[in-house]
């Protein structure tokens, strides 16, 4: 079974604690994820970290999080300015961008 969590248009170190109650809550599910990330419009590193650690998590349990659609142009840009595209690995751009790294 797979559960789908939808994430805020807004993820940052103000709201995030929302986002990781949500994140929480899916992981409590002894689930398979899916996070539609399309309404994202405003992203601070709160939200790259928050993603990362839930990856680690679900991967540690033997499940699989991953994202509905490749991460919006702001989620992009975020990664970009982060540093997080600079070398990333074959893993991160499975799950940011479903295989094709933006150009």
């Amino acid at each position: 079974m797979q559960q789908a969590i939808t994430v805020p248009s807004s993820v940052t170190v103000r709201s995030a604690h929302e986002f990781v109650q949500a994140i929480l809550a899916g992981f409590e599910n002894n689930e398979d994820a899916v996070l539609d990330v399309s309404a994202v419009v405003e992203a601070d590193l709160a939200f790259v970290e928050i993603l990362y650690a839930a990856r680690e998590q679900w991967a540690r349990a033997g499940r699989e999080l991953r994202l509905v659609a490749p991460v919006t142009e702001p989620v992009v840009a975020l990664l970009r300015r982060a540093g997080f595209l600079a070398e990333p690995t074959p893993q991160d751009i499975d799950f940011w961008f479903h295989g094709d790294l933006p150009q």
